[in-house]
């Protein structure tokens, strides 16, 4: 059977998903058949989600699926905050001495030197970013240190990657997913692999061959460590990297409704079931938790969400947060089991992911929002120098991005960063 001659419903549901943006772009191009199929509203909704890394949450974007995917591969990068040790990127652009040397950078500005490099995700550790781009690379810039300790790395022997640098993975491997810690990296490739570096020129695999299955399927990192999240719903904790590849001889930590989210505060992991329930794993001691991790689990009643709800679980630092049927729930890891959550004010916003600095905070709405909250941190809120002496409570627009539709936020330490693109662009036909 030729291609031509299969139902429409099949191409539709199984054939065309299936196939790279610029596969279907060919693939228009041979009838008017495929020409009308392959610029289908929902095959392009697909592939926005599938290779931009954009939150769970986007039923509400009205616009051309299929111009947002054309545009967000031009995406444009932000970074602000915190700079006296140039950790935000600024190096080699224009006006070098004020990007530069400024100290505090308050309000986002544009990473030239990843204009045109087809970024889809950025996260912050705590005195550097990495970011994803869309042929599965990575780029880091900041700093980097083999050390666990929470100084920053000028004190401590760490190297300042003045401007962002790919990460060297061995060739052909494909990034699909990474997340940072305090100074240290994990990155779940194509294949389901895992790897991890302290240092961008170093990359290593993480083997756990206890595993029943060597796909995994989500990443998180912590202050010093790293959690992985198999296939099978399999929980392993990952140490600091080292120079060499690590192996996890520890058992996995599973259960009975299967994990399938896992999002890493500073010392716990945050877990959630298929039925809708929330475990904190105290799993800084990584050791005496693999032997008896029952002593350092707690159910968190309180956060347990419906099951078979779309759901979003992130952390950073201390906190955590859960994104649920339009309401967002804050949580700290040191409140007690029976705490209940924090619900943030997003004043009718319909929040999709919420990011965390050290005392700063982020949400991104499905309109391409940022709503900025917390200490002023070196700037990092993004609301300029006027706000220095508060820490604001309520959740507020960055307004210098009103004109942009912010799709990816990454905040740590007193700094942020994000990913954007023109409102205008979306509107043009």
């Amino acid at each position: 059977m030729l291609i031509d001659q299969f139902p429409i419903d099949i191409l539709l549901d199984h054939v065309l998903p299936r196939l790279q943006a610029v596969d279907l772009a060919r693939l228009s191009l041979t009838c008017r058949l495929f020409y009308r199929l392959c610029n289908d509203e929902l095959i392009w909704q697909h592939r926005v989600t599938a290779d931009f890394a954009l939150p769970m949450n986007t039923d509400r974007f009205k616009g051309g699926w299929k111009r947002l995917y054309i545009q967000l591969d031009k995406a444009q990068a932000y970074t602000w905050g915190e700079n006296s040790d140039k950790r935000l990127g600024f190096n080699d652009q224009d006006h070098v001495e004020r990007d530069t040397f400024m100290r505090q950078i308050t309000t986002p500005r544009e990473l030239r030197a990843l204009r045109g490099k087809g970024i889809v995700d950025i996260v912050a550790g705590g005195w550097s970013f990495h970011a994803l781009d869309r042929h599965g690379r990575v780029w880091m810039w900041g700093y980097v240190t083999y050390s666990m300790q929470p100084r920053h790395p000028f004190n401590n022997g760490g190297t300042l990657v003045r401007k962002p640098t790919h990460v060297m993975f061995p060739s052909g491997v494909h990034i699909v997913s990474i997340a940072s810690g305090r100074s240290h990296a994990i990155a779940l490739d194509s294949a389901g692999h895992v790897w991890h570096w302290a240092n961008c020129w170093q990359p290593h695999r993480v083997h756990a061959p206890n595993a029943s299955t060597q796909t995994f399927v989500q990443i998180t990192a912590h202050f010093n460590f790293s959690a992985i999240l198999s296939a099978a719903g399999e929980l392993f904790l990952v140490p600091f990297p080292t120079t060499q590849p690590t192996v996890l001889n520890d058992p996995p930590v599973t259960h009975p409704s299967t994990f399938i989210q896992i999002a890493g505060t500073e010392k716990c992991t945050i877990a959630l079931t298929r039925s809708g329930r929330v475990f904190k794993f105290w799993a800084d001691r990584r050791e005496q938790f693999a032997l008896t991790p029952e002593n350092y689990t707690t159910e968190l009643v309180p956060f347990a969400v419906p099951p078979n709800t779309r759901v979003f679980l992130s952390a950073q630092f201390r906190h955590f947060a859960i994104c649920c049927q339009g309401k967002v729930l804050l949580g700290n890891q040191d409140w007690p089991a029976d705490h209940e959550p924090q619900v943030i004010d997003t004043a009718n916003h319909d929040i999709c992911k919420v990011t965390f600095g050290d005392y700063h905070f982020g949400a991104l709405t499905t309109q391409g929002r940022l709503l900025t909250w917390g200490r002023y941190s070196s700037g990092a809120l993004g609301r300029g120098y006027d706000h220095h002496d508060i820490n604001q409570m309520v959740p507020q627009l960055v307004e210098t991005l009103n004109s942009m539709f912010v799709f990816a936020v990454g905040f740590g330490g007193v700094h942020s960063g994000c990913l954007a693109i023109p409102r205008q662009s979306l509107l043009q036909h």
